[in-house]
C-alpha cells in the first residue's frame, strides 16, 4: 500500500500524456485503501492554486520543476499506478487537501 505524500507515474486518465505524476492524497482510511487512491495531478505548468514542489521531497525527486495542481483530483486504481517515485513532505499533502476541500465547498467552520 502506498503512503499518504507519495508522487506516483501512473496513467493520465484524461488522456493528454500517456502517464503523468501524482500526489497520493487519501490514507489508510480510504474504503478501498491499497486498491485506490485519491491523488492530485502533478504538473510542470504553474497557476495561482498551484503548490510548488520545489525543495519538498523527503525521498526521491522529479527530474522537472513541478507543482501539484489540487484541483485535478482524480481516483487512481493499483493497477494504473507504475512506480513511487518519490515522497513529499507532510505539509505540501495537508497544503493539498485542504486546497481540494476548498475548492468542492468544505469550510470546517460551517456546523
Amino acid at each position: 500500500m502506498l503512503r499518504r505524500g507519495s508522487v506516483v507515474v501512473a496513467v493520465d486518465p484524461y488522456g493528454h500524456t500517456p502517464r503523468r505524476p501524482y500526489l497520493i492524497l487519501s490514507d489508510e482510511t480510504h474504503p478501498f485503501a491499497g486498491e485506490q487512491y485519491i491523488a492530485a495531478g502533478i504538473t510542470t505548468k504553474e497557476y495561482s492554486p498551484s503548490i510548488s514542489l520545489a525543495g519538498r521531497f523527503v525521498e526521491g525527486d522529479l527530474s522537472e520543476r513541478s507543482f501539484v495542481s489540487p484541483w485535478a483530483v482524480v481516483s487512481l486504481p493499483e493497477a494504473d499506478i507504475e512506480r513511487a517515485v518519490a515522497i513529499v513532505d507532510r505539509t505540501v499533502t495537508s497544503s493539498a487537501a485542504k486546497q481540494v476541500a476548498r475548492f468542492v465547498g468544505y469550510d470546517p467552520t460551517d456546523s
